[in-house]
């Protein structure tokens, strides 16, 4: 089973209290009672190949994050620079 509450960049404090609750106090019993309380769960899982990560996962803060790490030690799949690599991160594709 999945669920996603989800909120805008510029959301209000109380949206997000609102959508955390939601889950907290609706969403969860629901699940523990279908599937126990001993599940496991992914929090914010997201997809690896997104084609617009940069804005999808990072938003207007993908540029300055770009500057943080310039020699690329830490690439992931979908992680900042990451496009400047192959699929695998093993050679740089620009």
């Amino acid at each position: 089973m999945m669920v996603v509450n989800a909120w805008a960049d510029d959301a209000d404090p109380s949206e997000v209290q609102a959508q955390t609750e939601l889950f907290q106090k609706t969403q969860l019993p629901i699940f523990e009672e279908v599937i126990g309380t001993d599940g496991g769960a992914y929090s914010n899982e997201a997809d690896p190949t997104e084609p617009n990560f940069q804005t999808t996962f990072y938003g207007p803060n993908y540029d300055r994050l770009n500057l943080i790490d310039p020699s690329d030690r830490f690439i992931v799949e979908g992680g900042v620079g990451s496009e400047r690599w192959d699929r695998d991160g093993f050679c740089m594709v620009v």
